[in-house]
This record gives structure tokens, C-alpha cells and sequence, in this order.
């Protein structure tokens, strides 16, 4: 196979056979695969799409291009959790460590922020010392020693996906339903696992910005994962407004610590314990209603924050250096500007912002600042006037929290209906 036959057969909207699809992921793989030649595939893939056999087939490969892991079959579930992206989305950073303490083997490989999206490492490695580049042999031995470990992809796991992703990033392809399936189930079902749960997102802050397209990636998730002997299920929860009151990488840490100590905001908060006992159910360990009573204790008795702790700990990070850090330099305080039923700011234009105050990535090797973002005070639902308060930019220079201040009173929604989190199954 030439790879320029095969970027020309997915620019005209042909079909490729399975072998050619695993020998371009050996090249994206090795290198031999330029970069300009996986972009051009990538936007041909935007443009007309995979079939269902092909999106098959790169998963599969993807999946394959490093190593799998294996796990004792006499241990707990091994299960994990994927959202597609999504503002002020911390949910990972409490699920894990609740899952885990609740009776299954966790071993999270996260991303970094895509697009207006944050990533999980980004707010992890918030928190100073911390290391999520643990080789695939310190991810085992600490999954079997404490139940969970969170991490980014190693070379030997799924490399393909980790060029690939970097990629779909910085040629504006992120929003297109078979890459994504291959990218999340790829370095999912690497990691060996009995099954997954996914947060499919859906929204103005969401990649798939209609419910039919998050139905559609839903069923295809589900479907695929299925094929390769994951059991999985999926929900759709609503990515109009962000999630919580914190957006930005170290502000979401702190609202994760609020839900591990029992408290935070409700909707962070009830998403966590939901999608925690929805990977009990499908590890086969418990119905729902005992699941979810199960990780409602293990919040409220501290178990789980005692396990992310721990895991912290392993990872080489240092708590107390993050919970006594300096402030971003600049706190703004920002005003409504007029009266009216405010229902929340859009959860692009809020992840835009973040992104341009430096939380976030215009450019594969930019560096974020992991002390900026946005603290939401006011209530959806409330009745507001001029000069409430609506929340605080955390900026790294006044000009900068000034522009970002300005995006965000233009991103309130007004006199809406409130959408429900949860929007059902695909």
C-alpha cells in the first residue's frame, strides 16, 4: 500500500480494506508516515467519514500498535471511565479513586485538552510533583497495589493514537465521529478491561453539538467496543453550560477535592456518583440502586478521598503543595451588565476563553498555565440585576483577564429553559 492510494481512496469516499488501514497505522506508528500524509487522511476522514468495518479496523490497530495489558483474572473488575470532552468536565479526578474504592481495578489513561476542551493530565499535573508519564510496568504494580492509577499514554500504549490525537488537534478534525471512536477506544481497551462507561457529551461545549450525533457516537462506541470483548454502555449528559463552577486546571482540582470531601456543586457532584456506580453495574458487581448507595458512603466515610490521597502519593505528587500554592496573578471580579433569568454561560464560549487566558492549547507544543481559568458565583436560575456578582476571572496579567471578562459576560444565556444533565442513553 502507497499511502498516497490511500489518502486519495478516502478523499474520493472509498472504502480501504482492513490490512491497509493496520499497515498505515504501523507507519504512523514507526514514523514512516509523514505528518502532512496523516493530516491529509485525517481531513479526508472528516470530509467522508469511515464505514463501520474500517472504523473496526483502525480501532483495532490502534489498540495494537503498542502493548496490551493483561491483568490476574482472579482480582476485581477492571473498568474505566471515558468522557468525550467537555468544559469545566473534572468528573475523572473523584471517579476514579470512588471506583476503585468501591471495588474495581482502575487504570485511568487520560488525554490533555483538545480544542476548548480541558484534558485530565493538564489538571493533574497541577498538582506539583505529580507524574502521569508512569512506565505500563508502574501502572500495573500500582493498580494491583491500591486499585487505581491515573496516567497519560506511554510509547507502548497506543502510540499511534498519541500522534494521531496531537494531530487531530492542530488541523481543526477533532469533531468527527470515527477518529474519535478509534482515539478513545484504542487506549481504553489497551488498558485490558472488562468494561467501560461512557460520558458522551452533547452541547455548544461538547464536539457533538445535536443529540443525533451523540447518539450516533454513543451507539458506535458501544457497538465497537463490544466486537472487541469490552462490555460497555453509554450516557448522554447535556455540555450547554459547563459543569460545576470551576473551569481551568487547578480551579477544577479544587471543585474534584470539594466532591472527594463530600461537598462540591450538585451537578459535578451527582454526575460523579452516577457514572461511578454505572462502572459497578457494568463490572457485573451490583444493581444500581446498591452502587449507587455504595459510592454515596464512600464519599461521605472519606475512603475515596483517602484513596486519591494515595494515589497522589504514588504518583510522586504533593497535596498540601497544591492546596497552600500561589493564586494566578490577577483576580478579576465580574458584574452582570444587565437584569434578567440567567440560565449559565455557553460552555464554548467559556472554554474559549480559558484557552486564550493560557489554560489551554492553540498549538501542540504550547505550555498551559495551570493557575487560570473561571469561577462561576451566580446561580442558574436566579433572577439577576446590574452589578451581581456573575464570577472571577484568575488571569496571568490584567489585559488578559480584562478580554477574557468581556467574552464571558457576552456568553451569558438569558431567560432559557434549564436543560437536565442527563439526557439519556444513545
Amino acid at each position: 500500500m502507497r499511502v498516497t492510494d490511500l489518502i486519495a481512496s478516502k478523499r474520493d469516499g472509498l472504502a480501504a480494506p482492513a490490512a491497509d488501514l493496520a499497515e498505515f497505522v504501523r507507519g504512523v506508528t514507526d514514523g514512516s508516515v509523514a505528518d502532512y500524509q496523516a493530516s491529509a487522511w485525517l481531513m479526508a476522514c472528516f470530509l467522508n467519514g469511515l464505514s463501520d468495518s474500517e472504523t473496526l479496523a483502525l480501532t483495532t490497530a490502534m489498540r495494537d500498535s503498542g502493548s496490551v495489558l493483561s491483568w490476574d483474572p482472579d482480582g476485581p473488575p477492571v473498568a474505566d471511565k471515558h468522557s468525550t470532552g467537555g468544559v469545566g468536565d473534572k468528573i475523572s479526578l473523584a471517579l476514579a479513586p470512588l471506583a476503585a474504592v468501591s471495588g474495581l481495578r482502575v487504570p485511568m489513561v487520560s488525554g490533555r485538552s483538545l480544542g476548548h476542551t480541558g484534558g485530565t493530565l493538564d489538571k493533574l499535573e497541577s498538582i506539583p510533583g505529580l507524574r502521569v508519564d508512569l512506565s505500563l510496568d508502574e501502572l500495573a504494580r500500582q493498580v494491583d497495589g491500591i486499585g487505581v492509577a491515573m496516567v497519560g499514554q506511554t510509547d507502548d500504549l497506543a502510540p499511534a493514537d498519541r500522534r494521531l490525537y496531537a494531530l487531530r488537534d492542530a488541523t481543526s478534525t477533532v469533531p468527527s465521529v470515527d477518529p474519535i471512536c478509534a482515539s478513545i477506544l484504542s487506549k481504553k481497551l489497551a488498558e485490558g478491561l472488562d468494561s467501560l462507561v461512557l460520558d458522551v457529551k452533547v452541547g455548544s461545549g461538547a464536539f457533538m453539538k445535536t443529540r443525533e450525533e451523540a447518539s450516533c457516537l454513543g451507539q458506535l462506541l458501544v457497538s465497537v467496543a463490544g466486537r472487541l470483548g469490552c462490555r460497555a454502555s453509554a450516557v448522554i449528559t447535556r455540555m450547554s453550560v459547563p459543569l460545576g463552577t470551576m473551569v481551568g486546571n487547578a480551579l477544577e482540582v479544587d471543585e474534584s477535592l470539594e466532591i472527594l470531601r463530600g461537598g462540591g456543586p450538585e451537578d459535578s457532584r451527582m454526575l460523579t456518583l452516577h457514572l461511578a456506580a454505572r462502572m459497578l453495574v457494568g463490572a457485573g458487581t451490583c444493581d444500581m440502586p446498591t452502587a449507587l448507595r455504595t459510592c454515596e458512603e464512600n464519599l461521605r466515610n472519606g475512603r475515596a478521598m483517602s484513596l486519591f490521597e494515595r494515589m497522589v502519593e504514588s504518583q510522586g505528587g504533593d497535596l498540601s503543595a497544591f492546596e497552600t500554592r500561589e493564586p494566578a496573578r490577577v483576580r478579576l471580579d465580574v458584574a452582570f451588565d444587565r437584569s434578567g433569568l440567567f440560565c449559565g454561560l455557553d460552555a464554548f464560549a467559556v472554554g474559549e476563553a480559558v484557552r486564550r487566558l493560557g489554560g489551554g492549547r492553540f498549538r501542540v507544543e504550547d505550555r498551559v498555565d495551570h493557575s487560570v481559568g473561571w469561577e462561576l458565583s451566580a446561580s442558574p436560575g436566579s433572577y439577576v440585576s446590574p452589578g451581581d456578582p456573575l464570577g472571577i476571572v484568575h488571569a496571568a496579567s490584567g489585559e488578559s483577564a480584562a478580554e477574557a471578562a468581556a467574552s464571558l459576560r457576552s456568553a451569558v444565556v438569558w431567560d432559557s429553559i434549564l436543560e437536565d444533565l442527563f439526557l439519556g442513553e444513545p
